[in-house]
């Protein structure tokens, strides 16, 4: 029995589409560039080395209070000779870095506690820092590089500014658009070729079942769009169908050109697949005889050896069936052999 089916032809409004169309002028794409200026610049990254002379926030007012003198004292000396803040942070920091000379290499904005990136967000190249209180304790910085912080050439981002002004410029217009479509296709229903025209939108062809073929992608995997086809004022009417939305922000209609019903097919059509169903239907049914008759055989014989023999358990089938696995497994061992 063939299936109904149906010969359509479709339109599709899709916003990812529409907005590929469109062509933002250079005007806009400047604009935009010069607008978002902070998007389109590298972040900004710092190198700074320290010495760390440590005290617990918890310690008395003694012990930090003496941490800081220790800081002072390292301080003055780094700025007598600047050159030397590697080798006293060698020689004198108490943190992980010291045998890097104090390096913490580069980082950006929110790597570090706020006191500590503040104060080396401020810093020119060489500069050596006052002592500087955090959490772990006292510090002296020095920033020896930056890097970032520069804005991308336009011609580098060309590409995607105009992809999202596309994006940004079909979204705008896109409810005017659906409502063109959908009214269009309403309101001059006897074709698709008035939306065709006034959109710009290409035509398709599909011929198509009451549900979505199996592997279909896109709008004619859509239920509701096949739904419409199949109604009355598609069928019957030979209108367009209302527009559809299969996905957000797509919109379809479509029209049915040839409706073809649900029939059985005449025997020359389908012969060679109804000899092949006969055949199975035929060898299954000898093949149900047969066991039957060698079921009977060895119901009567019982220790009669049978062509094959194997061993087998629920571990080591060897490749029998489950079926004839568990009929096995079932048969009581205290009356054997079973016949089954």
């Amino acid at each position: 029995k063939a299936p109904e089916q149906a010969s359509i032809e479709y339109v599709v409004l899709d916003l990812d589409a529409m907005g590929k169309s469109l062509n933002p002028t250079e005007e806009e794409l400047r604009k935009f560039y010069a607008d978002n200026a902070t998007r389109f610049a590298t972040p900004e990254e710092r190198r700074a080395s320290h010495i760390l002379i440590k005290a617990d926030k918890d310690a008395s007012s003694a012990d930090r209070a003496k941490a800081k003198a220790a800081a002072t004292a390292l301080l003055a000396e780094v700025r007598k000779n600047p050159g030397s803040f590697a080798e006293v942070a060698k020689k004198s920091s108490q943190d992980s870095t010291a045998a890097q000379g104090g390096d913490l290499d580069f980082f950006g904005r929110g790597a570090m506690v706020k006191p500590f990136e503040d104060a080396v967000f401020s810093m020119k190249v060489g500069d050596i820092s006052e002592v500087l209180e955090t959490d772990f304790g006292y510090h002296v910085l020095t920033l020896t590089a930056v890097r970032g912080g520069q804005n991308k050439a336009f011609d580098e981002v060309r590409a995607e500014i105009e992809a999202e002004l596309r994006k940004s410029l079909a979204q705008k217009r896109w409810p005017e658009l659906a409502e063109q479509f959908t009214n269009t296709v309403y309101e001059q229903s006897d074709s698709l070729q008035p939306v065709v025209d006034k959109l710009k939108l290409e035509k398709k062809t599909a011929t198509v079942l009451r549900t979505p073929a199996p592997g279909a992608t896109g709008p004619l995997a859509s239920s509701k769009l096949l739904d419409a086809v199949f109604g009355n004022e598609a069928v019957a009417n030979k209108r367009n169908t209302d527009a559809v939305e299969v996905a957000p922000n797509q919109l379809v209609a479509a029209r049915v050109q040839v409706h073809s019903p649900a029939r059985t097919l005449p025997l020359a059509d389908v012969k060679a697949v109804v000899r092949e169903r006969l055949l199975d239907q035929q060898s299954a049914a000898l093949a149900l005889k047969e066991g039957q008759e060698r079921l009977a055989a060895a119901q009567k014989a019982p220790t009669e050896p049978l062509a094959t023999t194997l061993i087998v358990s629920r571990a080591q089938t060897q490749n029998l069936p489950k079926p004839v696995m568990d009929a096995v497994l079932r048969a009581d061992a205290a009356k054997l052999p079973a016949v089954l």
